[in-house]
């Protein structure tokens, strides 16, 4: 299992990537099926001036990806609190896509969101800070929701597996969810 740590606006030594991938690695006791782990360390300054530092660990479950995001007064408090978190985010994958076995491994079998390249750009005077690539594998509207929810996010850009259309899962204001499907004319 390959475990990356990487940091933004943070130097960390040796000893505290150590610390992370020690920390992070033990949810493979969980769970067995992890591919890989990415644990992104980072620092900022908070209204009261306060240092707050910011660990987000990635999971990628045989294609299916959990994430979590914890911030502390300190980098081995916020590792420590992310782990707890992901502990927690595990069991809930487990139950609910190992009761039937059958269900996990057509749902969970491909990859469906690879992260891709990021960059800075100017379109027609709007200021795109952030640009992403995502490889989109067919899932159902249910695999997709699960997949948003667990990565923390408020949509989710999928291919329909049943109208083989690419289609958006989104969680409306009320908590419920909307689904958005292209209308060619």
């Amino acid at each position: 299992m390959d475990i990356q740590v990487v940091t933004k606006n943070l130097n960390v030594s040796e000893d505290i990537r150590e610390y992370a991938k020690k920390k992070i690695g033990k949810l493979s006791k969980y769970i067995n099926n992890i591919i890989s782990i990415k644990v992104e360390l980072s620092q900022e300054k908070s209204k009261s001036r306060q240092q707050v530092y910011t660990a987000q660990a990635t999971l990628n479950v045989s294609g299916f990806l959990i994430r979590g995001e914890q911030k502390a007064e300190s980098v081995r408090a916020s590792i420590d609190s992310v782990a707890d978190v992901m502990e927690r985010l595990i069991q809930k994958f487990k139950k609910k896509y190992e009761v039937n076995k059958n269900r996990e491994s057509e749902s969970i079998r491909n990859p469906v969101l690879l992260e891709g390249e990021q960059a800075d750009f100017e379109l027609a005077g709007y200021n795109i800070v952030k640009m992403k690539r995502f490889m989109v594998k067919p899932m159902s509207v249910e695999q997709a929701i699960d997949q948003m929810d667990f990565l923390g996010h408020d949509f989710f850009l999928f291919l329909d597996a049943e109208e083989d259309v690419v289609s958006v899962v989104y969680r409306r204001k009320d908590g419920k969810y909307g689904l958005i499907q292209p209308e060619f004319s």
